[in-house]
């Protein structure tokens, strides 16, 4: 087959699309909300950190668990602290039931594991949707193909340069995905996620000053969280779900590393639902007695006990910063950092 090319055609369509992109770039350069980010879900930006573990020692952390601890714990200023900045395997959505079974299981990692709870998705099973997420993490790092890493290192070198293409909550797709078409013939379009936050090429996550202040983006997003009937599906299998947990850690200790857990700040519709089905004393309490590691729970402590996230789940900047502090002081205090 003989593939013709029309340099014409290709050169006025990327004269066109250069004419369109450049008022657009201008445009977000000049938005406060539009900093530099990278894609937040992104599968090869993970096992790229991932690939990391290996080459650390005893003295390094990495963190694990879904979006609040990815989104509360602030690694740079953690970095600026310590002297150490760990390595963000925190994925939001997903359960850590698979990632920490393969720090544990296939990594020579010895240093401290800083495991955060989400307890609708932290108390979940094999095979549920939140474990499924993590899965495919660690599918990712096993699987992916050489083109599959060489596109993301140009994509790593690239992406950058331009803030049209800055993450999935603030690029132009996002943003056409974000336009309200009304509900028509008795159907609902599919909910319209606000931005919410910004990740560099560390992973490290920071919230966007609208998230912060405004109040009909914190609405846009509460209103995706509520659910008038939440249920906690896997009741009947917390002791396998724990026992999977106490099994790992205890490997893991037995090869000279150390895990912390920790539980991030909620408040309001969160903090109801989650009192309510994941009792602390069943869930949280069991599983730092029978894991025998230390055990950071919000409000245990004045630091964090009162802090109001914007939008129920995460943490604004400030909070975020003082959240972080707290937790390696905690770990100084147990000397595991």
């Amino acid at each position: 087959m003989n593939f013709i090319i029309n340099y014409k055609d290709f050169i006025v369509a990327f004269v066109i699309a250069t004419i369109l992109l450049i008022p657009f770039e201008l445009y977000v350069k000049t938005v406060e909300h539009w900093p530099a980010a990278y894609d937040l879900e992104s599968l090869d930006m993970w096992a790229d950190w991932r690939a990391e573990v290996d080459n650390l020692d005893s003295e390094d952390v990495v963190i694990l668990g879904s979006s609040r601890g990815h989104f509360d714990l602030n690694i740079n200023l953690w970095d600026s602290i310590t002297g150490r900045k760990p390595i963000m395997l925190a994925y939001p959505g997903s359960s850590p039931y698979h990632t920490v079974e393969d720090i544990i299981e296939k990594s020579s990692f010895n240093g401290l594991l800083v495991i955060s709870t989400s307890p609708g998705l932290f108390y979940t099973m094999k095979g549920s949707w939140g474990a499924n997420r993590g899965k495919a993490l660690v599918d990712q790092y096993y699987n992916r193909t050489y083109a599959q890493q060489f596109s993301n290192m140009v994509y790593n070198l690239v992406d950058p340069l331009f803030s049209f293409t800055q993450g999935n909550d603030l690029n132009l797709e996002s943003l056409i995905g974000r336009i309200p078409f009304e509900n028509r013939d008795s159907i609902d379009g599919a909910a319209i996620w606000p931005a919410m936050v910004a990740m560099d090429k560390y992973r490290n996550i920071r919230m966007i000053p609208q998230m912060e202040t405004d109040s009909v983006f914190q609405k846009k997003q509460t209103d995706i969280w509520f659910n008038p009937d939440p249920k906690n599906r896997f009741v009947d299998s917390i002791d396998v779900v724990i026992g999977h947990y106490v099994n790992l850690v205890k490997k893991f200790k037995a090869n000279g590393g150390r895990v912390a857990f920790i539980r991030p700040p909620v408040t309001d519709y969160y903090l109801d639902t989650e009192t309510r089905l994941f009792p602390r004393e069943k869930y949280w309490d069991r599983l730092i007695l029978e894991s025998g590691c230390p055990g950071y729970h919000f409000q245990d402590y004045d630091e964090s006990k009162d802090m109001i996230p914007p939008e129920w789940s995460h943490l604004n900047r400030r909070d975020s910063d003082i959240y972080t502090k707290t937790i390696i002081n905690l770990l100084k205090k147990d000397q595991l950092q």
